[in-house]
């Protein structure tokens, strides 16, 4: 699996973002570009305390569950659920958000000491686990516009 934590593995994440354009066409789904980078954020954001949850039963239930799927090897499917705090219904400025989501993935790096502990809806996260699950995350959404 690779890493956010692994250099040349980040630069090529950082690369695939910095390809996007507005005129990346969508393979699924329903966002623009920039609605996608402004999205791929917020996780990032929750890793490292920048932005809060709030879980409910039902997530508290299947939490763990949906966890031990995403951890897999292999690629998120297309078109899953999101969290409401994530959906974007506007349309940011695309050369800020591949800003805003290039340093985020830098600061991520940076405070792999001090991630957040517990994922509000998949409970107790080790910093190997946020890195699967932020790698997959990003990478999922920049394959959703072919990058």
């Amino acid at each position: 699996m690779k890493s956010l934590f692994n250099t040349p593995e980040r630069e090529e994440i950082i690369n695939r973002i910095q390809s996007i354009t507005e005129t990346s066409e969508r393979q699924w789904g329903k966002m623009l570009p920039s609605q996608m980078l402004l999205h791929a954020q917020a996780p990032i954001k929750v890793s490292i305390g920048e932005l809060k949850l709030h879980s409910n039963l039902i997530f508290m239930i299947l939490g763990p569950i949906i966890k031990k799927k995403l951890m897999k090897e292999e690629p998120f499917e297309k078109n899953l659920p999101t969290h409401k705090s994530f959906i974007v219904t506007f349309d940011p400025n695309l050369e800020t958000e591949k800003q805003n989501l290039i340093s985020l993935i830098n600061k991520f790096d940076a405070q792999k000491e001090n991630l957040a502990i517990k994922h509000p809806i998949f409970g107790k996260m080790s910093t190997q686990q946020w890195d699967v699950l932020l790698w997959k995350h990003t990478d999922h959404h920049l394959r959703q516009f072919g990058a």
